[in-house]
């Protein structure tokens, strides 16, 4: 099978045709499977170092869908590499893709959902007691309709076995995947999009209500501290704005295009490669649509900052003040006892000196210096 969501009807792994479009499909997938893990190692990462900031129902939710994703683009990426003739193994791997992207479409109409509570309705305590439904709903939904499927028989799709294949969808395979999919697919999509009108227009109205109707430059020192909290406050309600409309936008992108192609398909009774490429393609890349809003965030976006400050303040800028002491000894000819007193005013153990004299603390070292922050320092 060479699509991410298993379509029964859709040409199998064992199939004697040969997709032309297999080569950019693999690589469009190794892309968004390296984006979906880049954001799941960055979150546990950044949790370990500032979890108050980062440990934010948003974020969490977004590398659940990232995870969920990952499972998705790795078993994808199987079916597209490796011949599976064994039924049992690929109907299992089927299912659990299955469940896979339902959970994450269920997971991103469950962000609509709690910033349509956050903003709209301004019920902090109910969306947070809320947020472990936002998991356990969309994965109970996900593998009741997947077990649902899984014990529908083999004739009811016109097939033999599981892992057969066919180019044209038949009419009862189309009636099953709307019945235990896209018509899901669609009253999560209806769900999203309400919540995200609903937000649009209360945002507008709090952005009306928070303009600041004074003068230009306040004249008191309380009327400056309402402006500039205003200011922020109208800054965050934008970025919750943008996610609110964002999510629901890259679901229906990444996903309308292969109800289409089936549906399409089934009505036309003859095969659109092209557009069966675009659908794919599209789905696919949902991982990296996710990973560009996950690091435009920012709660991410500063964690990532005072993280990079810390280590450009460790690996770089005392490392160079080390090795600029031990280059002084050498030149100046200091005694040992000179050089350790110097040192000890930048160094706090052995372990700082072993990490800076290694060749992890030079690579870091190396590594940093093209951050912005590096650049910073070097041009000092």
């Amino acid at each position: 099978m060479t699509t991410a969501r298993s379509n029964i009807g859709q040409p199998g792994p064992n199939a004697p045709t040969k997709d032309p479009y297999r080569a950019s499909l693999t690589v469009t997938a190794s892309v968004a499977l390296f984006c979906s893990l880049l954001c799941i190692v960055v979150f546990f990462v950044l949790l370990a170092c500032n979890s108050r900031r980062i440990n934010i129902p948003l974020i969490r939710l977004t590398t659940s869908i990232q995870s969920v994703n990952a499972i998705a683009l790795v078993i994808t990426l199987v079916f597209n590499e490796v011949k599976i003739t064994a039924e049992t193994l690929c109907s299992t791997l089927r299912y659990v893709t299955y469940i896979c992207y339902l959970s994450s479409i269920f997971m991103i109409c469950a962000v609509t959902i709690h910033l349509w509570l956050v903003i709209t309705r301004r019920k902090l305590s109910q969306a947070k007691r809320n947020e472990r439904w936002y998991y356990i709903i969309p994965f109970a939904l996900a593998i009741a309709l997947s077990a649902t499927l899984a014990s529908i028989p083999n004739s009811a799709f016109g097939l033999t076995n599981r892992c057969a294949a066919a180019i044209i969808p038949s009419r009862n395979y189309l009636i099953i995947r709307w019945c235990l999919y896209y018509a899901w697919f669609v009253v999560a999509s209806a769900i999203s999009l309400a919540c995200m009108a609903s937000v649009l227009r209360s945002a507008r109205r709090l952005t009306y209500s928070t303009n600041m109707r004074n003068s230009r430059y306040p004249a008191s020192t309380e009327a400056y501290r309402n402006a500039v909290n205003a200011r922020a406050n109208g800054k965050r309600l934008r970025s919750l704005v943008f996610y609110t409309i964002a999510y629901p936008l890259i679901s229906l992108v990444c996903n309308f295009p292969q109800l289409l192609h089936e549906l399409l398909t089934t009505t036309t009774k003859r095969p659109l490669r092209g557009l069966g490429f675009v659908s794919r393609l599209l789905l696919y890349s949902e991982g990296f649509m996710l990973s560009i809003a996950f690091f435009s965030y920012p709660a991410v976006l500063h964690s990532i900052r005072d993280v990079t400050h810390s280590a450009v303040q460790y690996w770089v800028i005392e490392q160079e003040e080390f090795w600029r002491l031990r280059q002084s000894e050498t030149r100046h000819g200091k005694s040992a006892r000179v050089l350790k007193e110097d040192l000890s005013d930048v160094l706090l153990d052995r372990k700082d000196v072993k990490n800076f004299t290694s060749r992890r603390g030079r690579l870091y070292h190396f590594i940093l210096l093209w951050t912005p922050e590096g650049k910073n320092v070097s041009g000092l």
